[in-house]
């Protein structure tokens, strides 16, 4: 049975109530990268929409850091969330966008600028870096305001510094940051295990500036390397090369030693792939010495309003609708009149996440989440830890909580999702707004943080929805126990997740597995199969949303 086939069985059952999916729950929406109701889309797999981003006053602020910002759980009381909670700050700036880039950022130019370019550089940094330290002086007032009494600490498993490119930003910009989360009168320490991490593309830093950056805490490196390929990579807009791949690993070593501990991201559906060269790819990254601890592979999503989305898109002249063409051949590019190469098919695509599930576990990785795939540490016993990201597991959590600073980031506290504005003016205004609105001492705390911990009805479906679809990414599933006990309305919430999953399950997509069979009242885990459940992942999970909203 052919990808398409699956596709089209999995969403005919319920096109009406899926075409309206994303208008009735715009706060998902960001995470599903395809109509699902089409059966003939480019990939059924999701792009790299992670929650960091939805869906940069000319001023310094002293920073008030303690002598080791880096501090042990053991000088506070017990901490606020039992599993820990993460941090992600955004840094914005890369050189240019890339072709498929629809991201939060501002492109600030190549190395090679002039002194005036560089002034202007510097001061939209300071403005920026401004601003987050702001936000984080009004988050820290917001949770003392919460709790006059007594400020619980907040123990971060995870900082996470994405972007962006954040290794374009300056040693200074990012020790403030990370000095202001970890100051002495915040709440926020870190757990004895905890990662700090930070994204940094090829041929953006220094030996020195690694250097420094491990002498301020970070432990783990997320390397942008997208392609092995310099054609590849030339045509998507990327500006680093091969070359400079092999270049960052090496530094990485000399910096860390034996400690480096560092990720790569891979695109796979990029223009001019086909199979065969897919397998290089990953063959190629599981040669890199030292080799990475994390691979994570996004599957090419052209977005409306990008480089790509001008070159690979159909307008559809009855409805107006965005969608993007099946299978291109080499065409005339209407923004810069070059050849450009074609899209691997739908089913070219699907192979090739089932070439990365398979090649990558030969090579003793775990396929823990459907874009994640983390080495074990002991080849040997697969069934022991490996390096998951951290970060990621706070956001795949039942109940996960993370805070956020700055353009474009999504805190998620308490099960409110907040999203801070997109553009650069626009999130400064957003945060001079907020000092003026909580300097007036009318409000204890500002809206990123929930107003009760009494959820109405509908937020608490919002919740479960949202629980339903990050707890099906990954290899642990859905605990069916769990969406037992959130039924608090009579709904048979749980009938109608399973109702939405059968056709999933006759299918081979998706099991429920029981941990006691003997137990009248174990409800079972429902999971998703590996590969092939997870690449259709979007559709079944789609499935059962329109069962639960019915």
């Amino acid at each position: 049975m052919s990808n398409n086939t699956l596709l089209f069985m999995l969403s005919i059952r319920h096109k009406t109530s899926l075409l309206n999916m994303k208008a009735v729950f715009p706060v998902l929406s960001f995470l599903f990268s395809i109509d699902v109701t089409s059966a003939f889309s480019h990939s059924t797999l999701i792009s790299r929409r992670d929650f960091h981003t939805t869906l940069p006053i000319h001023h310094r602020i002293k920073s008030r850091t303690s002598s080791n910002p880096l501090r042990s759980h053991n000088e506070y009381p017990q901490h606020q969330y039992e599993e820990g909670t993460g941090f992600y700050v955004h840094i914005p700036y890369c050189r240019r966008r890339c072709h498929y880039c629809d991201f939060a950022i501002v492109p600030i130019g190549s190395k090679e600028q002039s002194d005036k370019a560089l002034s202007g550089f510097r001061k939209m940094d300071e403005s920026y870096r401004y601003a987050i330290n702001k936000e984080m002086d009004l988050l820290i007032e917001s949770l003392k305001r919460k709790d006059i009494e007594h400020m619980k600490r907040i123990r971060l498993s995870s900082i996470y510094f994405g972007g962006g490119t954040p290794s374009l930003a300056p040693l200074e910009t990012i020790k403030s940051i990370l000095g202001r989360i970890l100051c002495t009168d915040s709440p926020f320490y870190l757990d004895d295990r905890a990662e700090v991490t930070i994204e940094m593309d090829p041929g953006t830093f220094s030996q020195d500036y690694l250097i420094e950056l491990k002498k301020m805490g970070f432990n783990r490196i997320s390397l942008g390397v997208q392609s092995f390929s310099d054609d590849i990579l030339e045509s998507i807009g990327r500006v680093h090369r091969k070359r400079d791949v092999d270049e960052a690993i090496r530094m990485i070593e000399h910096a860390f030693d034996s400690d480096a501990n560092y990720s790569i991201d891979l695109i796979s559906g990029l223009p001019g792939l086909d199979i065969k060269s897919w397998e290089e790819t990953i063959h190629t990254a599981m040669a890199l010495r030292p080799s990475p601890n994390h691979v994570s592979v996004y599957d090419l999503q052209i977005e409306e309003g990008t480089v790509f989305g001008k070159i690979y898109a159909d307008e559809d002249e009855d409805d107006g609708k965005f969608r993007f063409r099946n299978k291109i051949e080499l065409i005339d590019a209407p923004i810069s009149g070059r050849k450009v190469m074609a899209l691997p098919c739908a089913d070219e695509c699907a192979s090739m996440y089932r070439r990365a599930s398979e090649i990558l576990q030969e090579y003793g990785f775990e396929h823990y989440e459907i874009s994640s795939y983390a080495k074990y540490k002991d080849p040997y016993r697969k069934n022991d830890e490996s390096f998951r990201s951290k970060h990621n597991q706070v956001y795949w959590r039942l109940d996960g909580c993370w805070y956020a600073a700055g353009m474009g980031a999504t805190s998620s506290i308490d099960g409110k999702r907040f999203a801070r504005p997109r553009f650069l003016a626009d999130y400064i205004a957003w945060v001079e707004k907020a000092r003026k609105l909580i300097s007036s001492e009318t409000t204890l705390f500002y809206d990123w943080l929930p107003q009760s911990v009494n959820e109405d009805e509908e937020s608490d479906k919002d919740t479960i929805i949202e629980s339903i679809m990050t707890r099906l990414r990954t290899k642990e599933g859905l605990d069916l126990n769990w969406i037992d006990r959130r039924d608090k309305g009579g709904n048979n919430l749980l009938a109608r997740v399973i109702r939405g999953a059968d056709l999933g399950i006759e299918l081979g997509l998706a099991k429920v597995e029981y941990e006691n069979q003997a137990l009248a009242d174990d409800k079972g885990t429902l999971y998703l199969t590996d590969p092939d459940g997870f690449l259709f992942s979007n559709s079944i999970i789609s499935s059962i949303f329109a069962e639960i909203i019915e």
